[in-house]
C-alpha cells in the first residue's frame, strides 16, 4: 500500500475517533438534564434522556477500569525498575572495597516511595476530584441512592470506596484484588487452616438483623405474595424485606454501614450489639474481642469513634433505635476517638457515589 493511501486511510480513521468523541460528549451532556426539567418531556424524550444516562454511567465504568489498569501497569513497571536499581547498586558496592558500604547506605526502596501507590494514588485521586460518578438505583429523597442489590454494593465497596486501601477493618490485614486475605500481615497465620479467614467480606456495622428483626417482612415474609419463589419455595426475611421494602433494601446496601472484614471474624461477630468486652474469643495480633455469652463485640481503640458515627447515622438516617446505653456508649467513643485522615477520605467517596453524607464524620465535634 502506497504512503499516499496509508495516510488517507490513517486521516479516515482519526475524523472517525473525533466524530464519536464529540457524539459521546452529547450524549454525556445531555444526562445531566435534571429529572426536574423533563418531567414534563414526552415519554420518548424521558426514555431518550435515561439511555443517555445509562450511556453516560458506563462511560465512567469503562474509563476508570482503564484509569486503574493504567495505574496499576506503570506502577508494576516501577518497581521492577526500583528492584533493577537496587541490585545494581547492591553489586556496584560490593566491589567497591573491603567496606560493607550497601550495609552502611538505605536501600532506594526506603528512600523513594513505592511506585505502586505513587501512580495509584496520583491517578485515583483525579479519579475522585473531577470522575462524575453514576447515579445509583435505589433511594432518593430523604435517603441517599445506593446499589439496587448486594452484589452491587459490595462491589462499590471494594473497587471504589477502599480502592487502595485494601485493608481490613479491626485487625488491618491486606488483601488483593480477589479479595483473599494476606493473614500474615496482620498476625493472624495462625486461622490459615479456616477458609473463611482467608477471605474477606461486607459486614454491616449496625446488623442488619437487628433492624430487619421489626419489619413484618422480616418476622412474616409469608404474609407477602412477591416473597415466594416461582416453586412456591418462601424467602428468607431479609430476602423478602429486601424485595418488598424500600427503606431496608437502602439501609442494608448503604455503603456508609458497610466495611470489610475478615469473614471468620464477620461470621463470628454475627448481629451481636457493640459494648466493653472483659473476657471473650481473641484472634491473634487483632485487637478485637467477641464474647457469645453476651453477645457482644468489642471493637479496636481506634476504630469505636468511626463505629460510633456510624450507628448515630443511621439512627438519624432511617429511624433506628439505639438503647440508652448504647447511647451514651457511642458517645464517649465518639469524643475519645476523632475521625482520622482515612475516615475523612472514606466518608468523601461515599458521599460522591451516594449523594448524602455521615454529618457526624464531616462537621464533627464532641457530643
Amino acid at each position: 500500500m502506497s504512503p499516499s493511501r496509508s495516510l488517507a486511510r490513517l486521516r479516515l480513521v482519526g475524523t472517525k475517533l473525533r466524530d464519536i468523541a464529540i457524539g459521546l460528549a452529547l450524549v454525556s451532556a445531555v444526562s445531566f438534564i435534571p429529572a426536574s426539567v423533563s418531567a414534563d418531556w414526552p415519554p420518548n424524550a424521558q426514555r431518550a434522556i435515561a439511555i443517555a444516562r445509562e450511556v453516560r454511567t458506563l462511560l465512567i465504568d469503562v474509563g476508570s477500569n482503564v484509569i486503574d489498569t493504567g495505574a496499576d501497569w506503570l506502577g508494576h513497571a516501577g518497581a521492577e525498575l526500583l528492584e533493577q536499581g537496587e541490585d545494581a547498586l547492591a553489586d556496584s558496592l560490593e566491589h567497591a572495597g573491603e567496606i560493607d558500604l550497601g550495609a552502611m547506605l538505605p536501600r532506594l526502596g526506603d528512600l523513594l516511595p513505592d511506585p505502586r501507590t505513587l501512580f495509584g494514588d496520583l491517578l485515583g485521586g483525579l479519579i475522585d476530584e473531577w470522575w462524575p460518578q453514576p447515579t445509583l438505583p435505589a433511594g432518593g429523597g430523604d435517603l441517599p441512592r445506593v446499589a439496587g442489590t448486594f452484589s452491587a454494593a459490595k462491589k462499590l465497596l471494594y473497587d471504589k470506596v477502599y480502592r487502595r486501601h485494601r485493608l481490613t477493618a479491626y485487625c488491618d490485614c491486606s488483601y488483593n484484588g480477589r479479595r483473599q486475605v494476606n493473614l500474615r500481615s496482620c498476625g493472624l497465620e495462625g486461622f490459615a487452616s479456616t477458609e473463611r479467614a482467608r477471605r474477606v467480606e461486607a459486614e454491616h456495622v449496625f446488623p442488619a438483623a437487628q433492624f430487619g428483626n421489626f419489619r413484618r417482612c422480616w418476622r412474616q415474609p409469608e404474609a407477602y405474595r412477591a416473597c415466594r419463589e416461582a416453586n412456591g419455595t418462601l424467602m428468607s426475611g431479609r430476602a423478602c424485606c429486601l424485595k418488598v421494602d424500600k427503606t431496608f433494601l437502602v439501609a442494608h446496601n448503604d455503603l456508609q454501614n458497610l466495611i470489610p472484614a475478615v469473614g471468620m471474624i464477620n461470621g463470628d461477630r454475627r448481629d451481636y450489639n457493640w459494648g466493653m468486652v472483659p473476657t471473650g474469643k481473641r484472634y491473634g495480633a487483632c485487637d478485637i474481642r467477641i464474647d457469645a455469652g453476651s453477645r457482644r463485640a468489642q471493637p479496636p481503640d481506634a476504630l469505636r469513634g468511626d463505629i460510633a458515627r456510624i450507628m448515630f447515622y443511621m439512627r438519624d438516617t432511617y429511624g433506628f433505635r439505639l438503647s440508652w446505653q448504647d447511647e451514651q456508649l457511642f458517645t464517649a467513643w465518639n469524643n475519645l476517638d476523632p475521625p482520622d485522615a482515612w475516615e475523612l477520605k472514606r466518608q468523601q467517596r461515599i458521599t460522591r457515589l451516594q449523594g448524602m453524607e455521615n454529618a457526624y464524620v464531616v462537621r464533627y465535634r464532641e457530643l
